[in-house]
């Protein structure tokens, strides 16, 4: 019985023109191993195999099969001619998500014994002969009336496998694993409810960006007519800019996405897009903070609930369409970093969101069936919908193969092949259970990419592209108990997540406290009018309102600081830095000459200037290097104009000759230093208090005595 099975498939393997690996001789062998190993991006030894633009992701009966494939020789040797073919199994069905993970992976381990052996191919071509590191790219086709395409009989995922062989013997030298999937077109199959799926983008970006120019225009000028709240030092890059039309394009063609809009990101579009929700401004990571409110004081770093909760997101939503009586769109939040655990989704639901979407962290622990996207967790704030993404099709949707082993994922029209393959799979294997999937766009999506895959999925008959408000409204898959249970297991974040939201909330602390010491104890927050009395009627023109301004675009850079996008985080943080640091560097001290002292004392003349746009009132101390000379002031309280420069002295007293550096350092009025330190070189050449000027005054004093001395004893003359 044995030796029939291996005769067969022998046979089998004879009538495609492929040598099985258990016929082959050892170096064969070796190249067998090679394959299996082998990836479809050029960075690998060996050959590579790419599913290219315009290959078909299904077959429907009626229209031809097209592959386009890249071959890349890698292998340090030139290649002899060969062939690219595709095999397939018209009649198999995959049975489970982990058979169609493991073909994917090419994992024969976990493979059907079927799959090892498909006999009927789709096409092959020629490939001409390889130099060492050259491609050719070659297609592969097949008309719809051929044999092969008329055995697809049975609609759902069907598995290819794309082969390049070398030379006469058709050595088989590299392959991937991909899908095709058979549409219900043209079939006499029961039709069954389509599976609904929800597309969601959440519409937001990673490219703000500061501006040397925007920091040092807002510190050194007043703006009467902008107002503090809205005062900013950040943009979108010019990058994020360009793509939005492009983007808007789409969202207007493909009506079925719902566009989750980060409110903030809204008002940098000239044409708003339509939206289905608002989430959380710049994606702040609230969930993050929920974790760590008793760990950091996140007060103390000018963020507090007002500025992420939904009702400053309807603020936000409101100014970006230019209509403040209008209505927000439902309020999501949507995971940036952090999980949702049990106390980030009582935060959430405490700052008025009445939704959040999970893209992790509440997959499902059992291989079953996919479930509908939606379970509602009770917390002590009241109970919260939980949108959980569907993995699979999120991590293709957002441009990532769903392992390092699915090689024909690195590719779009490979993850393309797939997720209309997985989405056929879904469709079967519940085809009378009312389903709603969820799947994340992510945030950062490519224009094209989406374009390409939601005008595939609008085509295909067994799915259904559903709204937002639907999903919401769909029944849990789970129960109450279940969903708290679920919520309970999530796991706060750490490792280096953790560790860079750490250093991010000290360094914003540290920034946020250097402000307001400046506006309490250096800037002249009143501001005197022509008869001397202070003004504070107009507020858009004075120092607090400058200071506002200041406050107001370091909250706009730290609410940025948290969101997904490690880059952008880092910028904003040094941004935020850089504004502190920038107040106190508007104020400085010239550094003075240096000077040559020939009595007991001198005066230093030392200037300060005001590079802000309001008065400062500070005060300097200054010491010396040495004990021999020391250094003082008259008056040490300053008040500077703005953009202006005042006088003042620095007393240098001589205790003996010598040289010494006079530092003078800046302080705001409780006395504390700020800024860098000035120093100039003084320089004693008349000595006193050593032997040498002992001698002199000796001298002198002896002179003197003699002096009168003979002035009470000399003979006067008789004429006198």
């Amino acid at each position: 019985m044995c030796v029939w099975v291996i005769i067969c498939m022998g046979v089998m393997c004879a009538a495609v023109g492929i040598r099985p690996a258990w016929a082959m001789d050892d170096a064969s062998n070796a190249g067998v191993s090679n394959a299996a190993s082998v990836d479809t991006t050029t960075s690998q030894k060996g050959v590579s195999l790419r599913i290219e633009d315009n290959t078909s992701t299904t077959i429907n009966g009626k229209d031809d099969y097209t592959a386009v494939i890249s071959v890349t020789n890698n292998t340090g040797r030139k290649l002899t001619a060969g062939n690219v073919r595709i095999l397939t199994d018209p009649n198999f069905s995959f049975d489970s998500s982990e058979l169609m993970q493991a073909w994917a992976d090419k994992n024969y381990d976990d493979i059907s014994p079927v799959l090892r052996w498909m006999d009927v191919s789709l096409g092959s071509t020629k490939v001409d002969a390889l130099d060492v590191g050259a491609t050719k790219t070659v297609i592969v086709h097949s008309s719809a009336d051929s044999d092969a395409m008329q055995q697809f009989t049975s609609w759902g995922p069907k598995p290819l496998n794309i082969i390049y062989t070398e030379g006469s013997d058709d050595t088989e030298l590299a392959s991937v694993h991909s899908f095709v999937t058979r549409t219900r077109d043209g079939l006499s199959s029961h039709a069954t409810p389509n599976l609904n799926v929800v597309i969601a983008m959440p519409l937001t970006t990673s490219q703000w960006k500061t501006s040397d120019t925007a920091v040092s225009r807002l510190l050194t000028h007043a703006d009467a007519d902008t107002a503090a709240s809205r005062a900013t030092v950040t943009s979108i890059s010019d990058d994020a800019a360009s793509g939005q039309e492009a983007l808007a394009g789409v969202l207007r063609k493909h009506r079925s996405i719902q566009v989750i809009g980060d409110p903030g990101y809204l008002q940098t579009f000239d044409t708003k897009p339509t939206v289905a929700a608002i989430m959380q401004p710049y994606g702040f990571d609230l969930a993050y903070q929920a974790q760590t409110a008793s760990q950091y004081d996140w007060k103390s770093a000018g963020l507090t609930p007002s500025r992420w909760n939904a009702s400053s997101g309807a603020d936000l939503y409101r100014t970006a369409i230019g209509n403040d009586k209008a209505d927000a769109p439902t309020a999501i939040a949507w995971q940036s970093r952090a999980a949702w655990t049990t106390e980030s989704l009582a935060a959430a639901r405490q700052q008025g969101y009445s939704a959040v979407v999970a893209e992790s962290g509440y997959d499902p622990d059992t291989p079953d069936a996919v479930h509908t996207s939606k379970m509602v967790v009770p917390t002590s704030a009241g109970d919260i919908t939980v949108l959980n993404t569907q993995k699979e099709l999120s991590t293709l949707a957002q441009g990532n193969a769903t392992s390092t082993d699915a090689t024909a994922e690195n590719t779009e029209s490979g993850r393309l092949a797939r997720f209309v393959a997985q989405s056929a799979f879904y469709q079967r294997e519940a085809p009378y259970e009312s389903r709603t999937l969820l799947v994340s766009l992510g945030q950062s999506p490519n224009t094209a990419s989406v374009d390409t895959l939601v005008s595939k999925l609008e085509s295909c008959s067994w799915l259904k592209l559903d709204g937002l408000a639907s999903l919401l409204k769909a029944q849990p898959y789970v129960s109450s108990a279940q969903a708290e249970q679920r919520s309970k297991a999530v796991k706060k974040l750490g490792g280096s997540d953790a560790e860079e939201f750490a250093t991010h909330i000290k360094s914003l602390t540290s920034s946020q406290a250097g402000i307001r010491r400046f506006a309490a104890s250096v800037v002249v927050t009143d501001r005197p009018n022509a008869d001397g009395n202070a003004n504070n009627n107009d507020r858009t023109n004075t120092a607090e309102h400058w200071m506002q301004s200041v406050e107001n675009a370091y909250r706009d850079l730290a609410i940025k600081s948290f969101s997904s996008f490690t880059v952008q985080n880092s910028i904003m943080t040094r941004a935020a830095r850089q504004l502190n640091n920038g107040l106190y560097a508007g104020i400085s001290v010239a550094q003075p000459d240096s000077i040559n002292i020939v009595s007991q004392s001198a005066k230093m003349p030392i200037t300060i200037a005001n590079d802000h746009p309001y008065p400062v009132h500070i005060r300097f101390t200054a010491r010396t290097t040495s004990e021999q000379i020391t250094a003082s002031a008259d008056d040490t309280d300053v008040v500077v104009l703005p953009h202006a420069e005042v006088q003042s002295t620095v007393n240098v007293h001589i205790l003996s000759s010598g040289s010494a550096n006079v530092i003078i350092q800046l302080q705001d009025r409780d006395g504390r230093t700020f800024g860098t330190s000035t120093s100039a070189h003084v320089t004693s050449v008349l000595q006193i208090n050593d032997w040498s000027g002992y001698a002199i005054l000796a001298l002198a004093f002896l002179l003197g005595a003699f002096g009168l001395w003979r002035q009470f004893h000399r003979i006067k003359d008789p004429d006198e």
